[in-house]
Order: C-alpha cells, then structure tokens, then sequence
C-alpha cells in the first residue's frame, strides 16, 4: 500500500493529464472542430457544445486540489458515454483515450475524497 506522499504525487499527476486532456478536447469541441464527428455519431451539433463546456471546466477544476473530486465526478458519466458512443459507431479501437481517462478518473475520485 502506498504512503499518503506518494499517492497524493499520484492523484496530482493523474489530475494534472486529466486537466490537458480535458482542456485540449474540450476546446476543440467549443471551438466547433467536431461537428461532423457529433452528426456521424447522431447527435446535435448543440451537444458538441455542452460537452465541450463540461469539458474545459472539469480540466480547470482538476488543477485545483479543493475542486478535484467534482471534476472527476462530472466526467465519468462523460467517458462512459464517450465510450458507449464510439462502441456504438464501429470504432471501439478509438475508445483507449476515454477509458484511461475513465479510470484515471475513477483513481482522482477516489483519492480526492
């Protein structure tokens, strides 16, 4: 079992690749760079945004430790919806990045409680 230090280092780099992560494919969708993507997939274009949203303030939150846990909260049912989706369009490959994302997460969440 690891010491609190080294698991505290942990969480900090997890939520620190979660916070690019989140910041980068966030923005991309804010910024309308998915809109086709979204339509394939069969959602509206208006759901990129919202996404998108969630996305750039979950990767602000996770570079606070005090808004941590929020932010891992507020993108597992995003990642598993990440995944249901690209599952769904034949390209289940594509869904390494958000179930890493999905159980790193997972590891902030429980850790940041």
């Amino acid at each position: 079992m690891a010491n609190n230090g080294n698991a505290g280092k942990a969480v900090k780099v997890a939520s620190i690749l979660l916070a690019l992560l989140f910041l980068l494919n966030g923005g991309m969708k804010v910024a309308g760079m998915m809109v086709d993507q979204f339509a394939m997939w069969g959602y509206p274009a208006w759901f990129q945004y919202l996404i998108g949203v969630a996305e750039v303030l979950a990767g602000v939150a996770f570079l606070r430790q005090s808004t941590r846990f929020l932010a891992a909260v507020a993108v597992i049912p995003i990642m598993a919806g990440a995944i249901y989706t690209l599952v769904r369009a034949g390209t289940a490959a594509n869904s390494v990045v958000p179930a890493v994302a999905l159980l790193l997460a997972l590891f902030v969440a429980k850790k940041s409680r």
